[in-house]
């Protein structure tokens, strides 16, 4: 049973003195286990314009309980 999620969103913050990506991130947590997937993106396509970096990806991490 699901029981929590949350969800991820990871910026493009630049690149360090060795040209390696630099990533920030901003995770928002106790989001309902009922949202669907398309009301998430819903939520990070509102978002997205806000925020100072680029976005490179959106990730939900779902709890479940086994027993």
């Amino acid at each position: 049973m699901l029981i929590n999620s949350r969800l991820v969103l990871i910026f493009s913050g630049g690149v360090d003195e060795d040209g390696k990506d630099i990533q920030k991130t901003k995770s928002f947590s106790n989001i309902k286990p009922t949202a669907t997937d398309q009301q998430l993106t819903a939520v990070v396509n509102a978002l997205t314009p806000l925020q100072e970096w680029t976005l490179m990806k959106a990730e939900r991490t779902n709890l479940h309980s086994l027993v």
